[in-house]
């Protein structure tokens, strides 16, 4: 990355309103996500990654099946590792933002759309996951995650609408990157590129897209694992909004 750039020089880069509607939505949600790094970086709170530890525990719990699945495991690794909870989601994100310009240019409308649902996607799992740390934490003054305080917090913030919203968007995500890797030459494109992402300093945006086309790519069909993800979500933010004794029992 280059070290001259500061926070308000990437800024710069999203200035200009761009032709298209996917594309404008992508540049409007990096502006979005860019403050969002900077005001969480200014007030980091270690509880978020409490919490956020304690998800990543109950998603490999409740898709235990999947991650122990051949087939299977590459898609819910992904998913959780690195649309939900990425160490590189910041350095990934400024990738995405100095690049920008260039993607809008080369890049299919499809692509751009399914970019701008990942980030979209990555802001709103930030956003609740603060909502419901501050609940936890600060409202009921918690020291360690329980089921029944995760259910409580879950029922006060009242968010069910952007629940919503976030499995939508799993649920598009997923059916658009098995679109994606149907297009003659894309993975191949991504593959071609590699070595001069990463001399660029683009590593972590290139690994982000490639292993996303690989993945889906190798899944040979992305209904049934969706569907399994949809249903059990589903059937899990019920449970939540009922106040079941054990919400993730399905």
């Amino acid at each position: 990355m280059d070290k001259s750039e500061t926070p308000q020089s990437k800024l710069d880069k999203l200035a200009k309103p761009v032709k298209g509607e996917n594309g404008e939505q992508l540049r409007q949600l990096l502006i979005k996500n860019r403050a969002r790094h900077l005001s969480a970086c200014a007030s980091a709170k270690p509880n978020l990654n409490h919490l956020m530890n304690w998800q990543s525990q109950r998603l490999r719990q409740t898709y235990a099946d999947l991650f122990s699945s051949e087939r299977y495991n590459p898609a819910a690794s992904y998913f959780v590792d690195e649309l939900y909870l990425s160490a590189n989601a910041i350095e990934r994100d400024a990738n995405l933002e100095r690049v920008f310009p260039t993607m809008v240019k080369l890049l299919p409308d499809s692509v751009l759309e399914t970019v701008a649902k990942a980030v979209e996607l990555n802001i709103l799992s930030a956003e609740l996951d603060q909502q419901l740390a501050d609940i936890l934490f600060d409202q009921l003054q918690i020291n360690q995650i329980s089921v029944s305080d995760y259910t409580q917090a879950y029922q006060i913030a009242s968010a069910n609408d952007f629940r919503d919203r976030q499995l939508t968007l799993v649920q598009d995500i997923g059916h658009e990157l098995d679109q994606l890797v149907r297009i003659p030459l894309l993975s191949w494109t991504l593959k071609l590129v590699r070595k001069p992402a990463h001399k660029k300093g683009l590593g972590s945006l290139h690994n982000f897209l490639e292993t996303g086309f690989d993945t889906f790519q190798a899944l040979g069909g992305a209904d049934e694992f969706m569907s399994i993800i949809l249903e059990r979500e589903g059937k899990i933010l019920k449970n939540l909004n009922q106040g079941h004794h054990n919400p993730f029992d399905i």
